[in-house]
This record gives structure tokens, C-alpha cells and sequence, in this order.
């Protein structure tokens, strides 16, 4: 498609309410999302046309930060030959303002109360490797619960040890995504993390829930003496799903100090192409 210079008339910063069908939401959270805009205007063949970008955050001064410097400014429009008022701007174009705008001033810079002091990061690892051991074990107990075996007393420690690893975890996850409800709190407590930890901590979360609905509905009557292995099932499927989170929560905010981050200081996940916040790249990737 061809090209023309453009001009970014304008920026704004939109709440929106979660969205609801027939009364109903489409949303699990009653946090709004915030659409940053950008307003810009061009020429093709002496007529002047506009139209307008946007981006979600879940937080407004997030949103403003991503918008900051742009308005004003010079910006390369994409836009249809046969119908002109089609247009969009690219991610290219849009990268480069990004990364040639001045760095953002250091009162707007990361919250310091998101961010994980790193003399902590030996205590993170000590936990995720603490919560590690207890899903291997969870997940043996539970594997033999399966087969039908049951297993020695001593086991039930790990439904003690959940709250070892879980304080812990819950302390990091508030630190992490501000102690305020978030549309995207799992991917702001887990930012930094592998792919192939979320979803183990996700496949685990839905398994225990699957599992948990099964035993309740063959739940076996009062006995007294061991655990059976359908008790065992049943209380070894959430050890997991704890077990697992905990140890996703710590990880993650573990390897996040020495991950990558853009040039306003904002750490960006490994598999994020540009910050959340701001919308630069990496440092080393720019």
C-alpha cells in the first residue's frame, strides 16, 4: 500500500466500561479499559482525510505514557489507492516516533511499588525451588492416587506447605500489579515468565477444577484410618494448581530484574515485541 506523510492532530486517552450484552458482561472485571488514541490527518490529491489509532492499557497513566510527545508530529500513513479515507498507521511508523521522542521524565518513569528490589531475588529463588519441590512431590501423590495407591501420612505435609510458598507468592503478586484489581492481574503477575510456565500454571488451575468437580461427585463416605486414594486425588489435584502458581508468581519475579527493558526503564516480557507501557522496544532488540 502507499505512503504520505501525515500529521498527528491530536491524542486523547478513552475509559471504557466492560462491555455488556443484553444486560450481561462480557467482562470478569469491573476495572474499565483505557483506549489511548491517536488522531492524525493527511493528503491524497490535494484532499484532506484522517482517521485514528488506538491502543488498550489497563491503566490510564499508562495510556498517557504511550501517547506522550506524539502529538504535533510528522507520521507515515498507510492508505488504500482505490478508497483514500482507508488509511492506517503501522507499527513501523509508529516504533520510530516512539524511539526518537526524548526519554519520559523521571517523575513518570516505573512505580517504584511494582517493582521487586533485587537483594530479594535469592529469597524469590529459594521459594520458586521450595514451591518446584512441592508440585514434583503433589504431582507423584497425585499420579499414584490414580493407580489407586495411597500414600505414606508424611505426604499430607504438603498440604501445610502450600501456605510456606504461597504467603510468599501472594506478597510478590500484590507488589507486582499494584494490591489493585486488574483486567490483566495473571499477566502482570506472571510478566517476564516463559510461555511455558503460564501455561503450565493455567493447565493446572483448569485440571484442579475438573478434578475437584469429579470428586465431589463420587466423594467417598466418612471412614476412619489413611486416606484413600480418591481423598488423595481430590486434595493432591489443588496441591498442584497452588504448588504451580506459586512457583510461576516467584519465577517470574526472579528473572525479571535481569530481563530486558525499554529505554524509560520498563521492564518488557520476553515475548512482548514492545513495552506495555510506552510502546518502545527492548533495549536489546532495538
Amino acid at each position: 500500500m502507499p505512503l504520505v506523510s501525515g500529521h498527528i492532530a491530536s491524542v486523547n486517552v478513552r475509559a471504557l466500561n466492560p462491555r455488556a450484552f443484553l444486560g450481561l458482561r462480557l467482562s470478569n472485571s469491573d476495572s474499565p479499559v483505557f483506549n489511548a488514541e491517536i488522531t492524525y490527518s493527511y493528503l491524497v490529491g490535494g484532499n484532506s482525510f484522517s482517521g485514528i489509532k488506538r491502543r488498550e492499557f489497563a491503566e490510564e497513566q499508562e495510556a498517557w505514557e504511550f501517547l506522550r510527545d506524539l502529538e504535533d508530529k510528522s507520521v507515515e500513513v498507510h492508505y488504500n489507492p482505490r478508497k483514500p479515507a482507508a488509511s492506517w498507521l503501522s507499527e513501523s511508523s509508529l516504533q520510530v516516533l516512539l524511539q526518537t521522542r526524548p526519554p519520559a521524565p523521571p517523575a513518570s518513569s516505573v512505580d517504584s511499588t511494582s517493582v521487586i528490589p533485587k537483594w530479594t531475588v535469592p529469597f524469590l529463588w529459594f521459594f520458586a525451588a521450595l514451591s518446584l519441590l512441592g508440585l514434583v512431590l503433589s504431582l507423584s501423590v497425585h499420579i499414584q492416587a490414580l493407580l489407586g495407591k495411597t500414600m505414606p501420612l508424611e505426604y499430607w505435609g504438603l498440604h501445610a506447605g502450600i501456605f510456606v510458598v504461597w504467603f510468599p507468592a501472594v506478597v510478590v503478586a500484590q507488589r507486582r500489579t499494584g494490591k489493585r484489581a486488574r483486567k490483566d492481574y495473571w499477566k502482570a503477575a506472571l510478566q517476564g515468565a516463559p510461555a511455558w510456565v503460564r501455561y503450565m500454571t493455567f493447565a493446572f488451575l483448569y485440571y484442579a477444577v475438573g478434578n475437584f468437580l469429579l470428586f465431589m461427585a463420587n466423594a467417598p463416605g466418612k471412614h476412619s484410618g489413611s486416606p484413600t486414594s480418591a481423598e488423595l486425588r481430590g486434595f493432591s489435584g489443588h496441591w498442584m494448581a497452588f504448588y504451580s502458581a506459586a512457583f510461576a508468581i516467584l519465577y517470574a519475579a526472579a528473572v525479571q530484574p535481569s530481563g530486558p527493558s525499554c529505554a524509560n526503564g520498563h521492564i518488557v516480557p520476553q515475548d512482548e515485541p514492545y513495552c506495555p507501557f510506552c510502546g518502545q522496544s527492548p533495549k536489546h532488540r532495538q
